[in-house]
């Protein structure tokens, strides 16, 4: 009974926490095995290519930790929520997207704009993305 109690209590302590992460507004990266994973800011490596993922930050904005993903392994990326979130990607000139899901093909990024429509645009273009 006891055992039983614990679990219970247990569930309950970390099972909004499970719940705060899945809700929480940010990136989604989808792999090409069929995971995925979730964090609040993206980043592209230059010398490597590969792509940063913040997953937790401190107070003071700073990476807690951080997963480093393959651009070969990544899928697509969207908006983890609701319909009014969405992905800005600036491009050098001042140019800004507004998109909920982008696609990776080697140097290309695959902009969807819509169901219908798309755009591809070199990453030595973009300037930053963000989660707005």
């Amino acid at each position: 009974m006891k055992t039983a109690i614990l679990a219970l209590m247990i569930s309950l302590i970390v099972a909004p926490a499970a719940v705060a992460q899945e809700t929480q507004p940010g990136f989604v990266i989808s792999l090409k095995n069929g995971s995925s994973i979730r964090g609040r800011t993206l980043a592209r490596d230059e010398s490597s290519g590969n792509l940063r993922l913040t997953m937790t930050e401190s107070s003071s904005g700073a990476p807690k930790s951080y997963a480093v993903i393959s651009m070969d392994d990544a899928d697509a990326i969207r908006a983890s929520t609701a319909d009014s979130d969405s992905i800005v990607i600036k491009l050098q000139g001042g140019s800004e997207l507004r998109c909920k899901e982008f696609g990776l093909n080697g140097d290309m990024v695959t902009i969807k704009l819509g169901t219908a429509s798309k755009i591809e645009v070199r990453w030595d273009n973009i300037e930053s993305i963000s989660f707005k």
